[in-house]
């Protein structure tokens, strides 16, 4: 069978390497190769990353250079750069699908252009789309997919929550909609990173680290002023920040404003995060969405501690109401402060049972478990 896989990006995200680890999953454990993927690189976004461990055939879409020069932070700019691409890669990429007969066509991250390529898809190509996160449901976007759903063959969710919401808002036919958790759970590779770049010169047993994009998503300014709290009640450690975006500038001033630098650092992108996660106090992410948190799964597999937020999608269904770790109201800042406090509170017993139910669930998200289910939707 053969596979067309479009996921779009301006910026490095955690969702990219979701990509990469689902055609892993797929080469990895379907028998005698019986799936051939195509993976698009639209505008050269994919020419940094590598490629040795996941075997697919790269499609170059755009020869723009200027796309490639680009400056693309900033939300206006990155927007526009969006439509952009979009218009750009419409026919190149109705060329695409007509040159080569496609089994399926799978979507990532962008899931609206490709419903309208479908009329420049053969019959025997059948489009699933890949939901990445809470998605927004604007008016626009609802009529949208609800107008065009007799084209889709297959929605996937990356959480209950989000197959709960579609249903309600009765956008798509419940039948058509799947659950199945993120591939992000690489056994070896995560250990194999830890070891490699293990720095035994941090001392991060009084640290708190939180990672992700510098965006409004993240609710970093939340985030500092909770921190800043934190310290009135344990006022020895330290927060690390590791992540690069568009609110930099916004989040500097904010520490220096509430006078938190020297208890603050920005590390900025990190090829390897996992050196951070080694052994530190906990992670701590106040996020206004998440699907679910990337950074959560690497935080449980390794057996941090984990504080975030009850945002949409998916994290209420990982922390069962403080089962596997701290849970606090999204932009509540007593209900952050008390999920602190309970931790600092907690005997190392309740913590380790906690740990232990994080990294019993986090098994869900191996590149194993997603190919169990994805099967179940490309062999029907």
């Amino acid at each position: 069978m053969n596979i067309l896989i479009w996921s779009p990006f301006l910026q490095k995200v955690g969702t990219t390497t979701n990509v990469l680890n689902i055609i892993d999953s797929i080469n990895k454990y379907s028998k005698k190769n019986s799936f051939k993927i195509d993976l698009l690189d639209v505008f050269g976004e994919w020419e940094n990353y590598e490629f040795e461990r996941v075997k697919v055939n790269k499609i170059s879409l755009l020869n723009y250079n200027f796309l490639k020069k680009i400056r693309k932070n900033g939300f206006i700019r990155s927007r526009i750069i969006t439509i952009l691409i979009i218009i750009l890669s419409i026919i190149p990429l109705a060329k695409q699908l007509k040159k080569k007969n496609y089994n399926f066509f799978f979507v990532h991250l962008i899931t609206s252009l490709p419903i309208i390529l479908t009329r420049f898809i053969k019959k025997e190509t059948k489009l699933i789309l890949s939901i990445a996160g809470f998605p927004k449901l604007t008016l626009m976007r609802s009529l949208f997919w609800k107008h065009f759903q007799n084209r889709i063959y297959k929605i996937i969710c990356p959480s209950i929550e989000t197959k709960e919401l579609l249903v309600e808002k009765k956008i798509f036919d419940k039948n058509k909609l799947s659950v199945i958790k993120d591939p992000h759970i690489n056994v070896k590779e995560i250990i194999k990173k830890k070891n490699m770049l293990s720095d035994k010169s941090l001392n991060l047993s009084k640290n708190i680290v939180t990672i992700g994009r510098l965006t409004k998503q993240k609710n970093y300014i939340f985030l500092l002023e909770a921190f800043k709290n934190i310290l009135n009640i344990k006022n020895d450690i330290h927060l690390t920040i590791i992540g690069e975006g568009e609110d930099r500038d916004l989040i500097e001033k904010k520490i220096r404003d509430l006078e938190i630098d020297k208890n603050v650092s920005l590390e900025g992108y990190q090829k390897n995060i996992y050196k951070y996660l080694n052994d530190p106090l906990c992670y701590f992410s106040a996020s206004l969405w998440e699907g679910p948190d990337l950074a959560m799964l690497d935080a449980a597999f390794l057996n941090v501690p984990i504080i975030c937020s009850d945002c949409k999608s998916g994290r209420k269904e990982f922390i069962e109401e403080n089962k596997r770790g701290y849970i606090f109201k999204t932009n509540n800042m007593s209900s952050l402060i008390s999920a602190f406090e309970l931790f600092f509170r907690d005997n190392d017993l309740e913590i380790k049972k906690k740990l232990l139910e994080a990294k019993k669930e986090v098994k869900n998200f191996t590149q194993f478990r997603y190919y169990l289910n994805l099967k179940k939707i490309l062999i029907n």
